[in-house]
């Protein structure tokens, strides 16, 4: 599975057939208002004044379907990392102008690595599992502070890494 398939695979399906009922619903829309009078009048010469208009009222459609599809994102997304996914959906819909999902993107949580013992979440500062106590991440052994990749010393004691080993 590729890597969008798997971020594809966040947003619910509620959200992929609302966004294409929105796309729907807004191309059929443009066409009542723009296209229907121009043809019942019965203008020929008016029928090439359609095409632009299809054509814009479909990118219309692809650009709403697209927020659609992306707050729809922000909530699967916020639920995988454990965050308060409601409240990160109604900001994402409310703020306007897609600056509640920029803003999502810049705050939101990074994913909860799972205990490799009991599979509970450790979320990003735990070396230890909350559930069990296992070692869910490298750590100081001399503070027990998580360790990043590739650390040879700890950052918030200083101990070497190489020489105690790190658990």
């Amino acid at each position: 599975m590729t890597r969008f398939e798997q971020e594809w695979a966040l947003v619910p399906a509620g959200a992929r057939w609302t966004a294409a009922l929105v796309a729907l619903a807004f191309v059929s829309l443009m066409a009542a208002i723009f296209i229907l009078p121009l043809l019942v009048e019965g203008e020929h010469k008016a029928l090439l004044f359609v095409m632009p208009v299809f054509l814009a009222a479909s990118l219309g459609a692809v650009g709403m379907a697209l927020y659609v599809l992306l707050v729809g994102y922000v909530y699967g997304d916020a639920r995988r990392r454990a965050m308060n996914h409601v409240l990160w959906t109604l900001l994402a819909v409310f703020i306007p102008n897609g600056i509640g999902i920029i803003l999502y993107f810049i705050l939101r949580d990074p994913v909860p690595v799972p205990c490799p013992k009991c599979g509970t979440p450790a979320r990003k500062g735990h070396s230890f599992c909350a559930s069990c106590g296992a070692p869910v991440r490298a750590s100081c052994p001399q503070c027990r502070q998580p360790l990043e990749a590739g650390w040879r010393n700890c950052a918030r004691c200083g101990a070497s890494i190489a020489e105690a080993g790190a658990s």
